[in-house]
């Protein structure tokens, strides 16, 4: 069975919906949600699959659509991530994934 590349699909992906960070925010991307799928509760809801990242992915282009050119990417997809991911975790996940997503984004204030 052929296994997709997740980091590949989430650069190309950002790069086709407009971010030149792709590298970068495709590496964090990538981290951020095996380290999801490592260290928060197994809640049978929670999806870091292909299918929420490419969820992710169409909405973060949105968002960079919406948002003036000089917009800090980082930020922008940071919030995305932020946003899409809050509504679905348990209570006592939600200081780990705000402490993951401030460890791979410490640049951000957002």
């Amino acid at each position: 069975m052929m296994v997709p590349n997740r980091e590949t699909i989430m650069k190309v992906k950002l790069a086709s919906v407009g971010y030149s960070q792709m590298d970068l925010l495709g590496k964090k991307f990538f981290i951020l949600y095996g380290l999801c799928e490592q260290q928060l509760s197994k809640v049978r809801h929670y999806d870091f699959g292909l299918r929420n990242i490419l969820s992710v992915l169409r909405t973060s282009g949105t968002v960079k659509r919406t948002e003036p050119p000089e917009a800090d990417e980082e930020m922008l997809f940071m919030r995305t991530v932020r946003d899409m991911n809050l509504s679905k975790l348990v209570a006592d996940d939600v200081p780990l994934f705000l402490a993951l997503l401030k460890d791979l984004f410490p640049k951000v204030t957002d």
